[in-house]
């Protein structure tokens, strides 16, 4: 099954169970551990007798351990960044020992071809060409490269949408006070009935002098999943040139679409970072552009040194942490060990487990097959349907399953969000997090693979209780 044709089974009630084809091999050389050191080992169970169903503890179990988890409280609150399993963060700390002990030397002889071999293995990753992808610290960064360095004209318009990241926000907002743009903001459905309701609530404030659509792919408030791509062909059919950004922070390696299918998509430039769910450390995000764009963009940073369509004008930091680019390839390797939809359909699992929903979950387990696994029915007779309870108020779409993966956000009666939050931590000990926003208020839940099916169950006990 093909990664596109995975996405769409996922347009109904059940799950794919297919595991994507490998993208293209990354180069060699990035994949090497600093010299004298040893490649760690990730602890990810292999062979036909160990079945990665999502459930499945005794495979996510050990794949779990290589994270050092905090003592004293479950972390539910991932969607900040995601920490660094065991092999990641030794390989990491190697690199880092390897240039402080090279000091300048490494620097001013191997730091340009650590850099390309990083972009190398990104691109083969996710597969793009390597010439239309450049190393930022951040998606914010990434955006703020786009936002920024468009030429505008006063009266220009730009459409986002009512949920997107503050940051790009403020951006936006930043840009019409200096060049007196206009700013649309599209109303997006909290829980949607179609594709059709939100992709009418973008094209509809879409006019001859929109130049720029700004879609968040994943909303980081409620985790919910919208059709960019199909957002971006009726843009198009409007109006033939308008730029179209997405914002991919949460959905690289969390979903099983690649960026290569939001380039060839028509999507004109791609923003995201690397320290969520590929579990890269912090410090490494990604800009995608078009080639025939990069002329166009002006850098945040003057550089004289590459050329006006060179991707690397947009790299200009300063001195930086070349380590969290050389440890990409080996944060790609433990993606790919696991499978990008064997991680999303277990990272759905957990969201759903703490929901309890029995109508979703029986519908997800027929989808994969395991609905009668012992298991399975004995973790669904463990929790609770929180959305039964009137007190209960679900901020994220529950399905189809293709509208969201790990994140989900909800609120509680009696409760503010702060409250809430403060509620779980200090009397239950699980950690989450408040969201208070004019949109979206209440606590966003987001599970990582360093999560067990225990922890998702004890927070729905918990909500249970309250």
């Amino acid at each position: 099954m093909k990664r596109k044709q995975f996405i769409q089974s996922l347009g109904a009630t059940a799950v794919g169970t297919a595991l994507l084809p490998q993208s293209l091999v990354g180069h060699p050389d990035s994949r090497k551990p600093p010299k004298g050191k040893k490649t760690p080992e990730f602890i990810v169970p292999q062979g036909v007798d160990v079945s990665n169903s999502p459930h499945n503890e005794k495979y996510w179990g050990p794949v779990a351990s290589n994270f050092i988890k905090p003592e004293g409280f479950i972390n539910l609150e991932n969607g900040y960044f995601s920490h660094q399993p065991q092999g990641t963060l030794a390989y990491h700390i190697d690199a880092e020992t390897s240039i402080n002990t090279q000091t300048s030397h490494f620097m001013r002889t191997a730091q340009t071809q650590a850099i390309e071999a990083a972009r190398n293995a990104f691109a083969g990753f996710q597969g793009l060409n390597p010439e239309e992808v450049a190393f930022t610290r951040n998606t914010t960064e990434s955006l703020n490269i786009i936002i920024m360095g468009t030429q505008w004209q006063a009266g220009d318009e730009v459409v986002i949408g009512d949920q997107d990241y503050g940051s790009m926000v403020e951006s936006f907002q930043q840009a019409v006070s200096r060049w007196m743009i206009r700013l649309k903001v599209a109303e997006v459905p909290v829980n949607p009935n179609s594709d059709v309701e939100i992709i009418r609530a973008y094209t509809s404030l879409i006019t001859p002098r929109t130049k720029m659509l700004h879609l968040t792919h994943m909303i980081n408030l409620t985790g919910q999943l919208i059709p960019v791509m199909a957002i971006t062909q009726e843009a198009k059919k409007i109006n033939p040139n308008i730029f179209v950004v997405v914002d991919a922070a949460h959905s690289l390696a969390h979903t099983p679409l690649d960026m290569w299918e939001l380039r060839n998509a028509g999507i004109d430039a791609i923003g995201g970072s690397l320290h969520k769910w590929l579990c890269n450390p912090i410090g490494a995000g990604f800009l995608v552009l078009k080639k025939q764009n990069i002329r166009e963009i002006w850098p945040l940073m003057g550089d004289v040194s590459a050329d006006r369509t060179d991707i690397r004008k947009f790299e200009h930091q300063g001195t930086r942490p070349i380590q969290s680019l050389q440890t990409i390839a080996k944060a790609i390797e433990f993606h790919r060990l696991l499978g990008s939809a064997s991680k999303y359909n277990r990272l759905t699992y957990l969201k759903l487990l703490w929901i309890g929903n029995k109508q979703a979950l029986e519908n997800f387990g027929k989808g994969l097959g395991i609905l009668n696994d012992p298991i399975y029915q004995a973790n669904m007779n463990a929790v609770t349907d929180l959305m039964e309870s009137g007190s209960f108020k679900l901020q994220s779409p529950l399905v189809p399953f293709s509208r969201g993966g790990a994140i989900a956000t909800a609120a509680f009666t009696g409760y503010t969000p702060t409250e809430l939050a403060n509620t779980l931590m200090n009397k239950f000990g699980i950690f989450t997090v408040g969201i208070d926003h004019p949109v979206i208020q209440g606590v966003r839940v987001t599970p990582h693979l360093s999560n067990s099916t225990s922890d998702c169950i004890a927070l729905n006990k918990a909500f249970t209780a309250l």
